[in-house]
């Protein structure tokens, strides 16, 4: 299966009814007082993480049997993937914390990779009903999105395009991770003005920043490819991007890093960064 911009489209609305049957699963589990388990890394894991994931696999497996997926609880389990220039990655509930905590801010992460870059993402917020995807590696739109078990495709699919616009009443925000903040990243917001600051959970973050609601988001703790690739195509196609502290492109594939990212901070507007980085 070959990948170019009208084929984001397409794959943006075939992941659409399956983000709602993983959703529906996800949300059995949530309504349940799911049991926790830790992985090795002592990283929480419940049965939703798992079933999504079975989920998602399966699907993309028909999709695209020649593309490797690159899946958060599979790695964990030893199932690490050859990829090479294309690869899906799949975080099935990213956010765990947040499952458990019951707020709501966990979120389904699809994402293509192509030469290192995402070029499609997905994140949906099930117990929202927040959909966020991107139609093209420009286009970048948001949808309300129920969780179904049984879900049909549809040509009709409410769009709301987003690109990053800031409102005119708003002033320079940023947003940040609800439950892993760190000394590093309170330095860098100082560095910047001390704006006022946003928390949330989960890849949330980045639909925040995506439709125009939050300007920077800097991340010092430690994340995973999977975290992030789907956000991270979703602000690239809002006009924005996701930056190493240095300020380089963040890069994919990171095989001999266990898919580890480095800091990032994540940017309304490409502008934007590049004047901080020259203020620096």
């Amino acid at each position: 299966m070959s990948f170019d911009a009208s084929d984001i489209r397409e794959l943006g609305l075939w992941a659409l009814p399956l983000a709602q049957r993983a959703g529906a699963v996800i949300m059995d589990i949530y309504t349940t007082s799911p049991e926790v388990r830790y992985k090795a890394d002592r990283s929480p894991v419940t049965d939703a993480d798992v079933a999504c994931e079975h989920i998602i696999l399966k699907a993309l497996s028909r999709l695209a049997a020649d593309i490797p997926v690159v899946a958060e609880e599979a790695l964990s389990c030893g199932a690490a993937p050859r990829i090479e220039d294309r690869f899906f990655l799949v975080d099935p509930v990213d956010g765990t914390k947040e499952f458990i905590r019951a707020n709501g801010e966990f979120t389904v992460n699809i994402a293509l990779v192509e030469n290192h870059a995402p070029v499609f993402g997905l994140v949906y917020a099930p117990a929202f009903s927040d959909c966020y995807v991107t139609l093209g590696t420009d286009r970048a739109v948001r949808v309300k999105l129920v969780p179904d078990h049984h879900p049909e495709p549809r040509p009709d699919y409410e769009f709301q395009p987003i690109s990053g616009e800031r409102p005119g009443s708003r002033g320079f925000t940023a947003i940040v991770s609800r439950s892993n903040q760190t000394p590093e990243a309170e330095r860098f917001l100082r560095r910047i003005g001390d704006p006022p600051c946003m928390r949330m959970g989960s890849s949330l973050k980045f639909g925040v920043i995506a439709r125009g609601d939050a300007d920077v988001y800097p991340r010092f703790a430690p994340t995973s490819e999977w975290d992030i690739a789907a956000g991270h195509a979703l602000v690239n196609a809002a006009g924005g991007c996701v930056l190493t502290e240095a300020g380089a492109p963040l890069a994919y594939g990171k095989v001999d890093r266990h898919f580890a990212n480095p800091s990032f901070i994540a940017w309304r507007r490409r502008d934007e960064a590049e004047a901080m980085l020259r203020a620096e």
